[in-house]
């Protein structure tokens, strides 16, 4: 395992180089320079690497019950689906590491407001395609977190004290009308009968890059098989107007083969509640899997994201 804390050590960028010079090399590639860092926290640590045929991009990926394989599931869908994903040129699936070929990185948060309905256009074909898949993706390390469990798990965060300590007392106060409404939401969203596929679990336009006038999507971390409409946490989030709704309707379109307008925006609505409850899950477990100085970045994630359970229920 990849030790968080290892992180900033020189011992680990040694080693880290060594692999991806050795790497490289492999693939007729030669490093100019070092790694550069790019970004880092917590949940995990990104690189440029130079070389004589232009940069590549180096991850590693942090180790959480909740994160799949990023590495192993890079690879495969770079294999089944490379029209949608960055190209993974090698991997450690041992360590968490990858290799990935430039793409040009992600849309800035400004980006024009008519890219989003395109883009989420293509991530629900993505998403159909991934049922094909499923099987393949799990087995590459790709987490299979079924909606029906969900209520389970989230009352397990909620009798948690090392969770709930860190929420408000409404949230306290009324715990056991929010378990009641995910519940039900849980229930009516399964009798849409829409098939499980494959989700990002983040997605947001600074995660989608524009390549060859299509759309590509990367940050598979939080990644898992799951009901498509996960997908919508930050579209649910944005406020409401003709920007969001564009970009429901061009989503939603897609999906007719599951039923009409009007039973798609109701399955849609249903599943917002749904999705507040997975990520708040997520959150939860991140908790209990970091350590404090590691959490200091995310806590405000953690405290948005039971807010925002609390607000919808």
């Amino acid at each position: 395992m990849d030790m968080f804390l290892n992180w900033e050590s020189p011992e680990w960028l040694e080693l880290a180089q060594s692999w991806a010079d050795q790497n490289l090399a492999k693939h007729g590639l030669e490093p100019l320079g070092k790694l550069q860092k790019v970004s880092g926290w917590a949940l995990g640590q990104i690189f440029k690497q130079n070389t004589n045929k232009g940069l590549c991009f180096f991850k590693a990926t942090a180790f959480l019950p909740l994160f799949s394989n990023e590495s192993q599931l890079c690879a495969k869908l770079s294999e089944l689906m490379p029209e949608y994903v960055p190209e993974t040129m090698f991997i450690s699936s041992e360590k968490q590491w990858m290799m990935s070929k430039d793409f040009g990185g992600g849309l800035p948060e400004d980006a024009d407001k008519g890219l989003w309905p395109k883009a989420f256009q293509r991530l629900a074909r993505l998403q159909q395609q991934s049922t094909k898949h499923t099987d393949a993706l799990i087995k590459s390390g790709c987490l299979l977190r079924q909606v029906a469990d969900i209520p389970e798990q989230l009352n397990s965060a909620l009798n948690d004290t090392e969770i709930t300590r860190h929420l408000t007392d409404d949230f306290i106060i009324n715990k056991d009308e929010i378990l009641l409404r995910v519940k039900q939401a849980v229930e009516k969203l399964a009798s849409f009968n829409m098939p499980n596929t494959l989700v990002h679990g983040d997605l947001h336009i600074e995660n989608i890059a524009q390549v060859n006038g299509t759309f590509i999507f990367f940050d598979w971390s939080d990644a898992c098989i799951s009901h498509p409409f996960i997908d919508g946490t930050y579209i649910y989030r944005m406020p409401e107007g003709e920007n969001k709704q564009r970009i429901v309707t061009a989503y939603l379109s897609q999906w007719s083969d599951f039923g009409d307008p009007a039973t798609l925006r109701d399955a849609w609505d249903t599943a917002e509640l749904v999705c507040y409850a997975h990520q708040a899950i997520s959150y939860a477990s991140m908790k209990k899997a970091l350590s404090s100085e590691q959490m200091v970045a995310l806590e405000q994630a953690f405290l948005n994201a039971f807010n925002r359970l609390l607000a919808k229920s």
